[in-house]
């Protein structure tokens, strides 16, 4: 199984291995469909970019870094409902919050390295929630290679799960963070620390951000974790970079944005090349199979030879690039 964006889909070679949901999660195609060219134009229109197929390239291609597609669906609903109780000033669902961080922190936990679904392999009505869990995921893989205990991951994980919220209730861009932060530090249930990451989560080292422009150890490593898979994941979701690109612009704003060592924290657990990316290497084109033990050294199927080869082995090969699908077909 790879993931491939929704235009470098191919009707004679490909194949669907993950069914397409609807925002109500209704099954529009089910695995092992092949997707018309009509049905692909509604699929665009639903803002669906991302689909997980299998082909001839597929072939012995782990994406064991994932999170389960119904697992993740499940806490975007949580994170959906938590937005509608706001809007309606209900209470927060702190029963469905509370499970929803367990999970992501047992996901995390079991993995070296994790691997984002696209916020794009589901309708737009649901990519702001996706991009609330997906934060979350980034944040508690950065919070682990930081050695953060259970309790700290646990109040991490509630501040970026819920760091948007306060887009519940105004959509001024500067004034949701202050507005997120009244909304969760007025339950009782959560700590006063994830009510902060949400405030804080637009501010910068360098004093450059807001809503109060507050600098240097004022802004909380908490908040500067939840700043950085922030910007990762929109670089990858809505600049359409790819992970090894956003990987690289965020390294750019080291002691600027957020510390060195968040920054090395955050390049230790994210994956460069995942699985299912075509790739020139120095010796030929190939396809990354599965990543094993460095982040940024994956096992890559060499086309004109049919073997795998571990760049983390094999220290004189070298990706020159990423492909994209057109270029890269196997000979």
């Amino acid at each position: 199984m790879r993931m491939v964006n929704i235009d470098d889909y191919n009707e004679k070679t490909m194949q669907l291995a993950k069914p397409v949901q609807d925002e109500k999660r209704r099954v529009l195609l089910g695995a092992g469909s092949t997707i018309h060219e009509k049905y692909l134009s509604k699929l665009k229109e639903l803002g669906i970019r991302y689909l997980f197929i299998e082909d001839a390239k597929s072939k012995g291609i782990s994406l064991d870094e994932m999170m389960d597609m119904p697992t993740w669906m499940d806490i975007i609903a949580v994170v959906e409902k938590t937005f509608k109780d706001v809007k309606e000033n209900n209470p927060l669902p702190m029963i469905e919050l509370n499970k929803s961080v367990k999970r992501l922190t047992e996901e995390v936990s079991r993995n070296k390295a994790i691997i984002l679904i696209p916020t794009t392999t589901v309708s737009a009505s649901l990519k702001p929630f996706a991009h609330m869990v997906n934060v979350t995921l980034l944040a508690l893989q950065i919070g682990k290679k930081l050695g953060y205990n259970g309790l700290q991951l646990h109040d991490l994980a509630f501040g970026c799960l819920l760091h948007d919220i306060g887009k519940a209730k105004t959509d001024n861009r500067e004034e949701h963070p202050e507005t997120g932060f009244n909304i969760i530090r007025a339950n009782r249930e959560i700590s006063l620390i994830s009510a902060h990451v949400a405030y804080q989560h637009h501010e910068t080292l360098d004093g450059k951000g807001f809503p109060r422009k507050i600098e240097g150890k004022d802004v909380l490593e908490f908040a500067q974790i939840c700043s950085i898979a922030n910007d990762y994941e929109n670089a990858i979701s809505n600049e359409a970079l790819s992970p090894d690109e956003a990987i690289e612009k965020i390294m750019t704003y080291s002691n600027r944005k957020y510390t060195h060592d968040i920054v090395l924290a955050f390049h230790r657990g994210i994956i460069s090349y995942p699985p299912g990316t075509n790739v020139k290497l120095n010796i030929g084109d190939g396809i990354v199979t599965k990543v094993i033990d460095n982040p940024h050294r994956p096992v890559v199927r060499v086309h004109k030879v049919g073997k795998e080869v571990s760049l983390n082995q094999q220290p004189t090969i070298m990706i020159e690039k990423v492909l994209p699908e057109e270029t890269n077909e196997i000979k």
